[in-house]
C-alpha cells in the first residue's frame, strides 16, 4: 500500500471515528432527525442512530410534516444534505419550527458538515461510503 493512500485512508479512518462520536451524541440529545429522504435515512441507522428520522419526502405535505414535527419533539436536528436545495429545506423547517417553539439544535448539523466536507462529501447518504472505506482500512 503506498504511503499517499494509506494517509488518505488514515483520513477516512479518523473522519468516521469523529463522525461516530458526533452522531452518538446526537442520539443521545435530540428527539429526532429530519433528513430528506430514504438513503439519508438508511445512512444514519446503520451509523447507528436510534432516535426517529423523519424524512421530508414522506408524503405529507409541508404544513403536515411541520405539524407532525410540532406534535411529537421538543428538540429536533436537521440533516439535509449540504447542498442548494438541502441548504434550502434546512432554513425554511429551521425558522418555522423555531416560531413554533421547537429547539433546532443546529450545532450537529455544523459539525457533521464540517467533518463529512473535509472529506470531500456534500450529502448524507455518503456516510455509507466513508463506513465503508473505514471498515476496508481496518481489515488491512
Amino acid at each position: 500500500m503506498n504511503r499517499s493512500y494509506r494517509a488518505m485512508r488514515m483520513g477516512d479512518y479518523e473522519t468516521y471515528i469523529e463522525l461516530t462520536k458526533v452522531l452518538q451524541e446526537m442520539d443521545d440529545f435530540v428527539d429526532a432527525v429530519v433528513v430528506e429522504g430514504v438513503h439519508d435515512k438508511e445512512a444514519l441507522q446503520e451509523m447507528g442512530v436510534t432516535k426517529e428520522i423523519a424524512m421530508c419526502s414522506s408524503g405529507y405535505s409541508y404544513a403536515e410534516f411541520v405539524d407532525y414535527l410540532m406534535s411529537r419533539y421538543k428538540r429536533i436536528t436537521i440533516l439535509t444534505d449540504y447542498d442548494r436545495a438541502g441548504k434550502s429545506i434546512n432554513k425554511k423547517l429551521t425558522v418555522r419550527l423555531e416560531r413554533e417553539g421547537i429547539k433546532i439544535e443546529k450545532r450537529y448539523r455544523d459539525k457533521i458538515g464540517k467533518i463529512m466536507g473535509l472529506r470531500g462529501y456534500r450529502d448524507i447518504e455518503s456516510m455509507n461510503s466513508l463506513k465503508k472505506r473505514f471498515f476496508a482500512f481496518i481489515e488491512h
